[in-house]
């Protein structure tokens, strides 16, 4: 233990210095918070799917590819619910509706609906396509031949319209880049000097360069780049265009015409609206909660206000440091200011706490800063490191916000710590305090010294009982928590009334499905597409892909490029019935194809490639648990290898994947996460206590909140989600400061007195009254997470909040009961 005697020396020195230069101190960290916090604006916000994957993951670049081919897939689809959508008054209301979204909506490719739906058919051998609806019905008959011309087509069927003919759709397609220009200088297209074009010289239509640079008819060059590569929508178009849309459909909605808003677009910016609402409430009520208890504890202004110097300090630094390297605030890192806040604050109270109580005696503000910092230094270093470890190891995880979540939390708490014992010594240096006298009764003991030391009679008086009863609580638990279930369905983080989840289930119910799977079929060979046995698969899978869906998963409907040649061939034969079907020459094909460009209609744009070599099939399913969709996928991608064989290669991308990919690499990430923190605290805290056996043996009690946290998911049916499976390292690593600074002291003392009930003692007078607050301020400041208004942020408090206060029970009955076993066994041998 000699290298603990020498740091907590050298941790007193360095209290000396800190008070001799307490004034340049203050300034130096002052100017470097200034310097850091100026970053602060350019902190970016990201709720969207493709954000929970690092940029190079496969997945993520695959997604990219698709986006770069066939547009953005996340849509806003709004549902629209009437007696009967065949109805004039109703199609008059709904072709406005349409026109004003199509005209005050920024950013957006086009507007969908029955008014503008493809239709397809032939007049003596021209093959025609135009709107659904050119001129709105005036008359009974054109309403039932409208009725007829809908009900006639499977394509529509399902998509704008549902079986009882009570809703319809209105499907916003939006912009794939960014309207915003990140660099304003020319771009150079590597042409050589004085190169010069012949008169005449044609480019065909969607010539394309590898840089992203497109040219389009009228050779128009896209504006929108950064380096040669193109910006992608960001989430501040995609909540322009949300709002537009919400504030559209409030002039319209009525009881006749009822609007639900859905779609992966509209769920994702609930999100983020939502995560700023919470994020405002939680710094805000966790600071009036960090106020009251911080007054409630020391009865003094000095005491709420220097740590909550330090925590603001602590706060500002770190969120600026994510802007620095361009990490966003995500669903993930929205828990991280919170944290701080309680794990800043409590480490200041176990300073301050030590440092009030002997400036009581002494009066000596510079002697008591002195004891302070060597009597709980050390511990509060440890402490950090520690909880700082269990934040680290999410680092490694697959999936982005959650990495962030670990490279910026912990290192939120690194420069808390410093704020800690650098700048809060250096204010104590600098602060006048005045002499408090606190109530006692006549043998000088407050109400909690007496409630501590009860609890170390009965700790250290009966410690085969309480080894054995927790030993049975652990194992009943571990029972009961083997039961857990894994899932993860972000819709029921939105309460039950928010609209966007009623209009997705609404959808879901009436519309078969409110998602969309996304499958590639790559040929690899240009014109591949023009196969006849090849579309005849694509047609075989789209009727039958639904034999591999089991439980809620099902598919409503799958859109393809080969609803585009049965249609065309049906209206190039006298629109028969009877030629609604995949012609079998490849040649008859490709010439298909070409008369339905030549139509005007761009829909092939978005469902093949310019070569002819890809397509996109797209899946229409519900917004279901994404352990579901992830079975479904698995099974799916076996069902469609077989049945494509060596036609094509079929891959799933696309939001709706991406949903469901990162659950299954946040599952992987937080078993390696728990592993590793575990590991890794267990050798600190090893060190910590200068002994093998009784460090690992210390670890055990800190094991409890983890499997009791896992007990109360069972029972109340809390799932295992993307969120949950966080609090397992985060638990850990708060769990084992109260060890920590238990363990840190109880050695000291039984060491120096050889006797572990005067240790144990000691102890708890000691430092059990700030071990006590400090899980206080902890479990209330996680506690105000129930506030927010999403599931998965209330579940997320209450169980952190449950497994500080399991494990301050550990640590003041379980931890002493053992220490006075094990250590009497070692001195009977």
């Amino acid at each position: 233990m000699n290298w603990r005697i020498k740091a907590e020396t050298k941790i007193e020195s360095f209290s000396d210095w800190l008070f001799e230069n307490s004034n340049k101190t203050i300034l130096v960290v002052v100017l470097f918070v200034i310097a850091i916090g100026s970053q602060l604006p350019f902190l970016k916000i990201d709720t969207t799917t493709e954000g929970f994957l690092h940029k190079t993951d496969p997945m993520r670049v695959e997604y990219d590819l698709f986006r770069d081919q066939f547009g953005r897939d996340e849509k806003l689809m709004i549902a629209v619910k009437t007696k009967n959508i065949f109805d004039k008054g109703f199609l008059k209301k709904l072709d406005s509706f349409h026109s004003t979204l199509e005209n005050e909506l920024p950013n957006i490719k086009g507007v969908d609906s029955l008014i503008n739906a493809r239709n397809t058919y032939g007049v003596e051998g021209e093959l025609i396509v135009e709107p659904l609806i050119i001129s709105l019905p005036e008359t009974d008959e054109e309403l039932s031949q409208l009725k007829k011309t809908v009900s006639n087509n499977s394509l529509y069927e399902n998509s704008l319209y549902s079986e009882d003919f009570t809703m319809t759709t209105v499907t916003i397609d939006t912009q794939t880049y960014s309207n915003v220009i990140l660099n304003s200088e020319p771009i150079s297209l590597g042409f050589d000097d004085g190169l010069e074009f012949d008169d005449g010289l044609e480019f065909d239509d969607g010539l394309e360069f590898d840089d992203g640079l497109e040219f389009d008819d009228g050779l128009e060059f896209d504006d929108n780049s950064e380096g040669g590569q193109r910006v992608y929508l960001t989430d501040a178009e995609n909540d322009e265009i949300i709002l537009k849309t919400q504030q559209i459909m409030e002039r319209f909605d009525s009881d006749e015409f009822e609007i639900y808003l859905s779609g992966s677009a509209a769920i994702a910016g609930i999100f983020k609206q939502a995560l700023l609402n919470d994020s405002v409430v939680f710094i805000s009520l966790m600071m009036v909660v960090i106020m009251v208890v911080l007054f409630a504890l020391f009865r003094r202004v000095s005491g709420v206000i220097l740590p909550l110097t330090c925590v603001f300090l602590t706060l500002l630094t770190t969120v600026s440091m994510m802007s620095i390297f361009s990490a966003p605030f995500t669903m993930a890192t929205q828990i991280m200011p919170t944290f701080l806040l309680a794990v800043v604050t409590s480490a200041s109270i176990h300073l301050l706490a030590v440092f009030y109580k002997d400036f009581s005696k002494t009066k000596d503000k510079k002697s008591s800063l002195r004891y302070a910092m060597g009597h709980s230094g050390l511990a509060i270093i440890m402490t950090s490191l520690t909880t700082a470890v269990g934040l680290w190891s999410f680092s490694f995880s697959g999936v982005a916000p959650v990495a962030d979540l670990g490279i910026f939390a912990s290192s939120g708490v690194m420069i808390g710590l410093l704020f800690t014992l650098v700048l809060l010594p250096a204010l104590i240096s600098s602060t006048n305090f005045a002499h408090i006298k606190k109530k006692k009764d006549v043998e000088g003991y407050t109400l909690m010294d007496r409630s501590l030391l009860g609890i170390s009679r009965v700790a250290t008086g009966r410690p085969k009982t309480i080894v054995a009863i927790s030993s049975v609580l652990i194992i009943c638990a571990a029972i009961v928590a083997s039961q857990i279930k894994f899932s993860h369905f972000p819709l029921e983080w939105l309460p039950e009334d928010n609209f966007a989840r009623i209009a997705t289930e609404a959808v879901d119910e009436n519309l078969k499905g409110s998602l969309t799977l996304e499958v590639i079929v790559d040929t690899g060979k240009i014109n591949g597409l023009y196969n006849p046995e090849l579309l005849r698969v694509i047609e075989d899978v789209s009727e039958n892909i639904n034999t591999v869906s089991t439980g809620n998963m099902f598919v409503g409907k799958v859109f393809s490029y080969i609803d585009v040649i049965k249609e065309t061939n049906r209206a190039l034969n006298e629109n028969q019935e009877a030629f609604y079907v995949i012609p079998d020459d490849p040649d008859l094909i490709a010439q298909e194809f070409l008369l339905f460009e030549s139509s005007g209609n761009n829909d092939l744009a978005s469902l093949v490639d310019a070569n002819y070599s890809k397509a996109r099939l797209t899946l229409k399913t519900p917004f279901i648990d994404a352990l579901e969709a992830n079975i479904f996928i698995d099974d799916a991608q076996i069902y469609l290898d077989q049945k494509f064989g060596n036609l094509a290669q079929v891959s799933f991308t696309g939001i709706g994947t991406l949903m469901t990919v990162t659950f299954e690499e946040a599952i992987y990430s937080s078993a390696t996460s728990y592993v590793l923190a575990f590991s890794l605290i267990t050798v600190l805290m090893v060190l910590l206590i200068g002994n093998l056996k009784i460090g690992l043996i210390s670890m055990i009690p800190n094991l409890l909140p983890i499997i009791f946290l896992s007990t109360i998911m069972v029972i109340f049916k809390m799932p295992l989600d993307m969120f949950t499976l966080l609090i397992g390292a985060i638990a850990l690593g708060l769990a084992v400061d109260d060890t920590v600074h238990f363990m840190h002291n109880f050695r000291r003392y039984e060491l120096q007195f050889n006797d572990v009930d005067k240790a144990v003692r000691l102890t708890l007078m000691g430092t059990g009254r700030a071990i006590t607050l400090t899980s206080i301020v902890l479990a209330l400041g996680f506690l105000v997470l129930t506030f927010s208004e999403m599931n998965n942020m209330f579940d997320f408090g209450v169980l952190t909040a449950s497994a500080i206060l399991v494990a301050l029970l550990a640590d003041f009955f379980l931890m002493p009961a053992i220490m006075k076993l094990i250590i009497k066994e070692k001195e009977s041998t």
